[in-house]
């Protein structure tokens, strides 16, 4: 996801004539390396008062960010509906694991969001010493560009996390729009030889209006990113990239549909800490979907979800005759290509949703989309 969205700006200097090295695939933030004999990808603070199971504290949390996580313990467990047409109840063998015990919310989310946008390492850090050296207009120029550029492309990914006021963000739209079409449209006298790193941004124009413009987009952002009182309510716009995202962040994971859902029942049945996991909402899960998955005849232990996705001929067909004439070639292409069709899980029990999904209803499609984590424990 980051991969894609950040090679704007590499783009944009190789348009001008800048030859830079090859953007590096960019990789979530890495966690910090525990020891050998932890079992938590971070440190960690201990309820003592919520005791131990087998050894593991019944309850932790990351101080970090502040989420708690309840212990489910080692065990076999029921999962699944004979009710539900495409489930069956069944038993499964399940490793201890840990569940967030609420939902990530905006706070959480905000720091972390900010911290990834500042990382700017869509570069080398030979281009990064090199731009130490310019003069010090010359540095903001750029790090105006490399912002305007990251959070072009963030906000499309992050949805609510980076909105503007209707003024800024008309004033942003403008800025961008008349800085693209002047780098596309304009003539660079230059053009014909290789251009240094510091040559390609002198040819960059930035108006004093843009420039304005998008240091208040900039000082915005970063004020609601990482003001910590902003919004305890758990992020409802999420997708399963930004999910998958925020997980890899934490060093953690998304639950699988197994481990979701014996939470959920144990929840519901006053045994597990766990809170909102049933309601007018979906939650991702790590799986594929597939529509026979529980008919399996094994894979009992720790289940992680089928290998590839998998819809019925009703779902396929559904699908396709949903699909709006704007989505033109989109079914044809999610035929061809490797798709994660995500599992989603929040609006019963046992009941089960896919994404991407166009024959969900209108209520359902409209239904918050929230991140849940869960930590897998290292054995000793």
């Amino acid at each position: 996801m980051q991969a894609a969205s950040l090679f704007k700006l590499w783009f944009l200097l190789l348009l001008l004539g800048i030859f830079p090295a090859r953007a590096p695939v960019l990789l979530a933030e890495e966690s910090k390396a525990p020891g050998k004999s932890d079992r938590f990808p971070f440190p960690i603070k201990v309820d003592v008062k919520a005791g131990k199971t087998e050894g593991l504290p019944n309850r932790v949390q990351n101080p970090a960010s502040g989420m708690w996580y309840a212990l489910v313990p080692a065990g076999t467990y029921t999962i699944g509906s004979d009710q539900v047409w495409d489930s069956k109840e069944i038993q499964v063998q399940m490793s201890p694991y840990y569940i967030s015990e609420t939902c990530v919310t905006r706070s959480q989310l905000g720091p972390e969001l900010w911290k990834h946008m500042q990382q700017a390492d869509w570069h080398d850090e030979k281009i990064d010493s090199q731009v130490r050296q310019f003069p010090e207009e010359l540095q903001v120029k750029f790090r105006l560009l490399e912002f305007m550029m990251t959070y072009e492309d963030e906000r499309g990914i992050w949805g609510g996390m980076l909105e503007l006021n209707p003024d800024l963000a008309s004033d942003y739209d403008a800025a961008y729009t008349e800085f693209m079409k002047s780098v596309i449209n304009g003539e660079n006298p230059e053009s014909e030889k290789e251009l240094t790193l510091e040559e390609g941004v002198r040819s960059i124009r930035l108006t004093p209006l843009q420039k304005q413009t998008i240091t208040r987009v900039q000082e915005t952002v970063s004020a609601q990113l990482k003001d910590p009182q902003r919004g305890q309510a758990p992020y409802d716009h999420a997708s399963d990239d930004n999910a998958v995202t925020y997980a890899e962040w934490k060093g953690v994971d998304l639950p699988t549909e197994a481990q979701w859902e014996i939470a959920a029942r144990l929840a519901s049945a006053n045994k597990l800490k766990v809170h909102h996991m049933v309601g007018n909402h979906w939650e991702y899960c790590s799986d594929f979907y597939a529509y026979d998955y529980f008919q399996r005849e094994n894979d009992f232990k720790d289940p992680t979800g089928p290998r590839k996705a998998k819809w019925s001929r009703d779902q396929l067909e559904r699908e396709k005759k949903a699909e709006l004439p704007s989505s033109f070639g989109f079914f044809n292409w999610l035929l061809r290509v490797s798709v994660k069709i995500s599992v989603l899980r929040g609006g019963s029990l046992s009941g089960r949703e896919y994404y991407p999904s166009k024959i969900q209803s209108l209520a359902d499609s409209e239904k918050p989309h929230r991140i849940r984590l869960v930590i897998n424990p290292r054995q000793n």
